[in-house]
């Protein structure tokens, strides 16, 4: 299901954007300084799309132009069924930050998921050193939760991540999470 916004769309990843993430993917500028990065093929992408039971990954493209701005996801980050929550993320292209690209894609992700699904928790993990991811989730409504200390392996050590989320009695209903967003 393609979701779409003002300014973005989500369209669901196909074989036919396999092509372009490979490339994407194997770019370090593409991943920023806060991911570590691995080759990879076709295969790995295909796998990688495929590989969440209750998720789904999205090409972020401009609405008017279809130009691919970035990659966003959700997952379910528990095996357990008594927990139950996803967790969205997503990567923009290094000439599209900046441009709340990645606030749309996270306001989308968030409005479908609760519109869509009996889920009542949203929630994302971010590198304490990665301030800009941390603002993009604060502009879609997520609330600081707190510090997972040395969670991530990053470059060759440990670091903190922040945890942020957004319930449904957050959300409320798309109308009230519309206002003061632009998506």
């Amino acid at each position: 299901m393609m979701l779409i916004g003002k300014r973005v769309e989500l369209k669901p990843v196909t074989p036919e954007n396999y092509e372009l993430l490979t490339e994407w993917l194997n770019q370090p500028e593409f991943w920023g300084n806060f991911f570590n990065i691995w080759p990879q093929t076709r295969e790995s992408v295909d796998q990688m799309v495929h590989e969440y039971k209750e998720g789904a990954y999205y090409i972020i493209q401009d609405r008017a132009s279809k130009e691919p701005l970035g990659l966003a996801c959700y997952f379910s980050s528990y095996v357990e069924t008594f927990y139950r929550a996803y967790e969205i993320g997503y990567i923009i292209h290094q000439s599209q930050r900046g441009k709340r690209v990645a606030t749309q894609a996270a306001c989308l992700l968030i409005n479908h998921l609760f519109n869509t699904t009996p889920i009542e928790r949203i929630m994302a993990t971010v590198v304490v050193e990665n301030d800009a991811s941390c603002r993009v989730l604060e502009r879609s409504g997520m609330t600081h939760e707190g510090v997972e200390r040395k969670k991530m392996f990053l470059h060759g050590e440990y670091h903190d991540t922040h945890l942020l989320s957004i319930t449904r009695s957050d959300w409320i209903n798309e109308q009230e999470y519309r206002k003061g967003r632009e998506f």
